[in-house]
C-alpha cells in the first residue's frame, strides 16, 4: 500500500471548482463503494437467508444432479465442494467485504473533511501504483492503481487502511485462515434445508457459526498484527 502516513500537506493547493465539488465527488464515490459491498453480501448471502425466509430450501436441489451417478458424485466432493469453499470463505467473506466497504467508508471520511475548514487547502486522498500481481483483481499488463488512501492519516483512517490492505494485497495466510468459514457457509445450507432432520439442521447450524467465527476471528488477528500500511515503502503515488 501507499506510504499514507508520510503523504501530508504537499503537492499544489487544490483549485476553487475542487474545492466547491469534492464533497459531492465523495458522496458519490463512496456511494458506489457501499453498493458494491451490498451486492457482495447479496452475493454469500442472499440464497441462504431467502431460503430461510421462504422455507423451501432443500439440500436435494443442490446435490442431486451431481449424485445421480459415481462421476457426478466425485466431481462434488473433489472439484465442486473445494471450489465453492474457497468462494464462500476467503472470497465471500473477506477479500471482497474488505475490497469494498472500507473504500466506502473512506470516501464518506473524506466528505467529512472536505467541509472541515482545517482541511480546506490541502489534498485529501492520493492514489498509490501497486506492483502487478500484489493486489487483488483481474491480471493487469502494468501496476495496480490502488485509490483514495488519506493525504492526513489519523487513528479512523489507519483502521480502515488496514482492511483496505487485508482486501487489496494478496496475502496467502488469510486464503488459509478463511478455508474454515468456507466450510460453514457451506454447512449453513443444510442447517435451513427443509429435506433433512431437525437435528442435522442443529448440528450443521452449531458447526457452521463456529467454524466462521474461529476464521474471522483469525483474520482479524493477521489484520491487527500485520506491519501497518505506514510501514510499508511507499509505491508511486499520484495525490488526488
Amino acid at each position: 500500500m501507499g506510504d499514507a502516513a508520510t503523504a501530508t500537506r504537499g503537492g499544489a493547493r487544490p483549485s476553487s471548482a475542487s474545492l466547491a465539488l469534492r464533497p459531492l465527488g465523495y458522496v458519490l464515490i463512496g456511494l458506489v463503494w457501499l453498493a458494491l459491498w451490498a451486492a457482495v453480501v447479496v452475493l454469500a448471502w442472499g440464497i441462504p437467508v431467502w431460503g430461510l425466509i421462504d422455507g423451501t430450501l432443500t439440500v436435494a436441489e443442490f446435490t442431486e444432479p451431481a449424485t445421480s451417478s459415481v462421476g457426478g458424485f466425485l466431481a462434488l466432493v473433489l472439484v465442486v465442494a473445494p471450489i465453492m469453499v474457497i468462494i464462500g470463505g476467503p472470497v465471500l467473506l473477506w477479500w471482497l467485504p474488505n475490497c469494498t466497504w472500507p473504500l466506502a467508508s473512506l470516501s464518506f471520511l473524506y466528505v467529512m473533511r472536505s467541509l472541515n475548514p482545517a482541511y480546506r487547502g490541502e489534498k485529501l486522498s492520493f492514489t498509490a501504483q501497486g506492483a502487478r500481481g500484489s493486489t487483488l483483481g483481474p491480471p493487469t499488463v502494468s501496476t495496480v492503481a490502488l485509490s483514495l488512501q488519506p493525504v492526513r492519516t489519523s487513528a479512523l483512517a489507519r483502521f480502515l487502511m488496514r482492511f483496505y490492505a487485508a482486501g487489496w494485497q494478496l496475502d496467502g495466510r488469510s486464503f488459509f485462515v478463511m478455508l474454515p468459514a468456507g466450510v460453514g457457509w457451506l454447512l449453513v445450507f443444510p442447517a435451513i434445508a427443509m429435506d433433512v432432520t431437525r437435528t442435522t439442521n442443529v448440528v450443521c447450524g452449531v458447526i457452521a457459526a463456529l467454524l466462521i467465527v474461529f476464521s474471522l476471528a483469525w483474520a482479524l488477528r493477521l489484520t491487527f498484527v500485520r506491519p501497518r500500511p505506514k510501514d510499508r515503502p511507499a509505491p508511486s503515488e499520484n495525490r488526488s
